[in-house]
């Protein structure tokens, strides 16, 4: 018995997020920060090729925005939105196994931009093939990759506030708003310690992210803060996992320094987590 046919499609965008799809493409770079303030240059892209079959590609541009959790969405386009004015060349393309495609772009507005950022996600789309009648039909993964463009207009002022900070056995949920006029991300360290071993300052400097570091007693995890993107006048949450284990019940304090744009963070936050009430 045949089995039947089906095509699925993996919606990627600005990071491919599936394995078995990101061993067989590849696409550079994922994010582009484009300033329009000068003579209108040619950018590219790159789709490399890392499957055993050819790759028919369709290449679209769309306006997009992002909601509080990170979930990008298409919306229509405006006079204002990039998407109206990004020139793509080539719009359809092969490539063959083991090869790479440059697809370069240029961003011609045809009206004055107003100032701060414009966006547009370039979409690159796997078409289907014609299956050989002949042949059994089988089930093949077809993906959809988007790079992001950030295009800025006059000053740059990244800036936004940290509004909250919560933790549990498993992660720390960050509450950032964007005060500025482009994307802006956090920047820095953090570091989860024992309310027991907690130092009077605790220290967090690049030397704690080499691996010869050997974390004192009480350290539980540290590393860098997670840079997830924050739009112009809109709320992100950002979670910041504590590893696959959950904490075992316990005091705790996470210290958080760094920036988020040009505001600066420095945060200490001590919570608990309560013992397991499930028989």
């Amino acid at each position: 018995m045949r089995t039947t046919y089906r095509r699925v499609l993996v919606l990627l965008c600005g990071l491919v997020l599936w394995s078995p799809v990101r061993a067989q493409v590849a696409l550079s770079p994922q994010i582009a920060d484009i300033s329009l303030n000068g003579p209108t240059t040619t950018h590219s892209f790159r789709l490399s090729n890392q499957a055993k079959l050819p790759m028919h590609v369709a290449v679209t541009v769309s306006n997009w925005t992002m909601d509080v959790d990170g979930h990008v969405t298409t919306i229509p386009s405006t006079a204002q939105s990039l998407d109206s004015w990004v020139e793509i060349n080539p719009t359809t393309f092969t490539v063959v196994p083991g090869e790479s495609q440059v697809v370069r772009y240029a961003i011609r507005p045809a009206l004055a931009l107003s100032p701060g950022e414009h966006r547009a996600m370039v979409f690159f789309t796997e078409q289907p093939t014609p299956q050989d009648p002949s042949k059994p039909t089988t089930l093949r993964v077809y993906f959809r990759l988007g790079a992001a463009i950030y295009a800025h207009v006059g000053p740059v002022q990244e800036d936004g506030e940290v509004r909250d900070i919560r933790a549990d056995a498993h992660a720390a949920v960050f509450t950032l708003h964007n005060t500025g006029n482009a994307t802006t991300r956090m920047h820095g360290q953090y570091a989860l310690w024992t309310v027991a071993a907690y130092p009077a300052t605790a220290p967090l400097n690049e030397d704690q992210l080499q691996t010869s570091f050997k974390p004192p007693n009480g350290l539980l995890h540290y590393g860098k803060l997670p840079q997830d993107a924050v739009l112009p006048g809109a709320d992100r949450r950002v979670t910041l996992d504590f590893g696959h284990s959950p904490l075992p019940p316990g005091h705790y304090v996470l210290r958080a320094r760094g920036t988020l744009g040009a505001t600066v963070i420095d945060r200490t936050l001590r919570f608990d987590v309560a013992a397991s009430t499930r028989p």
